[in-house]
């Protein structure tokens, strides 16, 4: 990569450290600022940036390994425990919402992009439905918002990435051969390969390496200051183990984070969660300056007001109305029940969807990815910046 792109890179970040107490207060977030600033990048360096639009594979690997970071922390600060006693909203998101705010996703983009095949749609629907709580973490972040709706959102977010995963790579899987004969039988060895493999490694690796955090904790042969990288090793190990075994090593990362939430002491596992996330965080917003990067070449002139219509109804009504739904026999008020719906910001793991599909041969790939890549952008945005407003908003009725 030229040095020129590192120089804007590495101010970015400058001037995002120095001025992120002021950037909060404008209701300006992380992934609004860098994906303005890989926007700015394509514009303003037209020929440094030129090389990287042939070479996106190359960055995959590195993407998918933040993703595997974020889906483990997830996993593990799910609080399992937790949702023994408080376990009726988070369950209603996952498996009442998710089911129907997928299937009204395919509809819809099958009626309005009649170019897609009904797989091809199915696959814009499912790269869209996986939430991303770290784009509402001033709503989550704020102690104003009852505890119900912000452990809610958080647990939603966190298990909603693993639940799409396996389903993703079978639709991707029959999308890239559309007139093979795949039967039933066929799919469900697909499926039990990918999940099956992925959970032995899951359960092996973890079965290996939380007895040796409980040794080298005892011993005293673990550093404060190596902590960071304890969950990140973790969470890169397991993930390659799996690829290279050709399973998911998003589903092993996921469910390793889940067993780690288990049977780790809670403070060690907050610990040491929290301090691995400030590198997740590095490397995810990287990940959004390199997204607004390529918005800037595969999303503005590819875009159309059908595009920008399904972007709309994919941020708002094709979430709201089945989070209204799943919801609407609780004893939640209507504003809370609001709230569920309205935060469903699309992030880190539909950009890795994305960009995996555009790695492939399907047919239509770049017209998935634009309308993809267009309702992630605008979540960015209108998500970010109605977090401060609405969460401020419980504060006022006390």
């Amino acid at each position: 990569m030229q040095y020129s792109i590192l120089a804007c890179v590495g101010l970015a970040f400058l001037i995002y450290s120095l001025s992120m107490r002021q950037l909060e207060r404008v209701e300006i977030t992380g992934p609004m600022f860098f994906v303005v600033i890989g926007g700015a990048i394509a514009f303003l360096l037209p020929n440094e940036t030129a090389y990287l639009k042939s070479d996106m594979d190359h960055l995959l690997p590195l993407i998918e390994l933040t993703l595997s970071i974020f889906l483990f922390t997830d996993a593990a600060k799910t609080k399992l425990s937790v949702l023994k006693h408080s376990f009726q909203y988070p369950s209603l998101l996952l498996f009442v919402a998710l089911p129907l705010t997928l299937m009204a996703g395919i509809v819809i983009a099958s009626l309005m992009f009649t170019q897609l095949t009904l797989l091809q749609a199915a696959l814009v629907a499912i790269i869209l439905t996986p939430t991303d709580a770290a784009l509402s973490k001033g709503l989550l972040n704020s102690s104003a918002v009852p505890e119900k709706i912000r452990e809610g959102i958080n647990t939603e977010s966190g298990l909603n990435d693993g639940l799409c995963v396996p389903i993703f790579l079978v639709l991707m899987l029959l999308a890239q051969e559309p007139t093979s004969t795949f039967s039933l039988a066929d799919t469900a060895l697909v499926f039990a390969r990918e999940l099956g493999i992925a959970l032995i490694i899951a359960v092996l690796a973890m079965a290996v390496i939380i007895p040796l955090i409980k040794f080298a904790m005892k011993r005293h042969y673990f550093s404060n200051n190596t902590s960071p990288f304890l969950v990140v090793g973790m969470a890169m190990t397991i993930f390659s183990i799996a690829q290279s075994f050709h399973s998911s090593g998003f589903i092993a990362v996921f469910v390793a984070g889940l067993i780690f939430d288990k049977y780790t002491a809670q403070p060690l596992r907050e610990k040491l969660v929290e301090d691995s996330e400030h590198i997740a965080d590095f490397t995810g917003l990287l990940i959004w300056c390199l997204f607004g990067f390529v918005c800037s070449y595969l999303v503005l002139p590819n875009i159309s007001w059908t595009v920008i219509v399904f972007a709309l109804l994919s941020t708002t009504l094709i979430r709201i109305i089945p989070v209204m739904l799943s919801l609407q026999f609780t004893n939640l008020k209507f504003k809370e029940r609001l709230t569920f719906a309205w935060f469903g910001p699309r992030g880190l793991a539909s950009i890795v969807f994305t960009l995996m599909v555009i790695d492939t041969a399907i047919e239509n790939k770049y017209q998935i990815a634009t309308i993809a890549m267009t309702t992630i952008l605008l979540s960015v945005f209108i998500h970010g910046m109605t977090t401060k407003p609405i969460a401020d908003s419980f504060s006022k009725r006390k």
